[in-house]
């Protein structure tokens, strides 16, 4: 446990030293964060990393004699594991706004009115876990490795935090490609108009193709 808690604090400081800095410099708007709310999402942060590890172990274990290693070299199987996760991560959030029983859970990443770096991580345990095996049970399938499957989560985890930052980059041609916190915003906005849209964690291109996609404008946003 003492591992994966340094590990956590580890992964926490190094998006502090890079979203903090960021936000200083070019952020889309001036917001107060309340100590309340650090505290509230370290906590939340740590909780749900403790409990994906305990439940992820067991789902793991009971995936095994389900593998199947697909005759490609390692790098191949890590980015069909990023594919299938993203894709596997679509329709886990769809669904979390979508049925009543995971609302419940994932509205309270939606509480905030303001975003920024660090409520990328303001998530319900329930939900946390629901988004970790949709990276989990890909990765178990392909019979990617711990290692393998740590760097995909580490990678999605970093974008999360990006996607979440106070920042006024529209990164304009590659956020047709791309997520950017422009895009994400419009996820979290209050306009009724602006509900259930753009749910893709990185790639975009699966709002378009199922029908959720909506283009970032320079309003500001929350969520309900």
């Amino acid at each position: 446990m003492l591992p994966l808690l340094l590990g956590t604090a580890a992964f926490l400081a190094m998006m502090a030293g890079l979203f903090v800095p960021l936000e200083g410099w070019a952020p889309r708007e001036r917001i107060e964060v309340e100590p309340r709310t650090v505290l509230l999402c370290v906590g939340l942060l740590f909780a749900d990393v403790l409990l994906m590890d305990w439940a992820g172990g067991a789902l793991l274990d009971g995936l095994h004699g389900l593998r199947w290693r697909p005759p490609a070299p390692t790098w191949m199987r890590v980015l069909g594991v990023l594919v299938l996760a993203e894709l596997a991560g679509y329709w886990v959030h769809r669904a979390a706004h979508r049925l009543p029983i995971l609302w419940r859970f994932h509205a309270l990443h939606h509480r905030p009115k303001h975003l920024y770096w660090l409520e990328a991580w303001r998530q319900h345990p329930i939900d946390f876990v629901l988004h970790g095996i949709a990276v989990g049970v890909p990765g178990a399938l392909l019979d990617a490795s711990l290692a393998d499957i740590g760097a995909v989560v580490l990678l999605r985890k970093t974008y999360t935090t990006f996607l979440h930052a106070n920042l006024r980059w529209r990164l304009t041609g590659l956020g047709r490609w791309i997520a950017t916190p422009s895009f994400h915003r419009v996820h979290h906005s209050h306009d009724p108009r602006e509900y259930d849209r753009n749910f893709a964690g990185m790639f975009p291109l699966l709002d378009r193709i199922f029908g959720t996609y909506l283009a970032p404008h320079g309003g500001n946003g929350g969520r309900r």
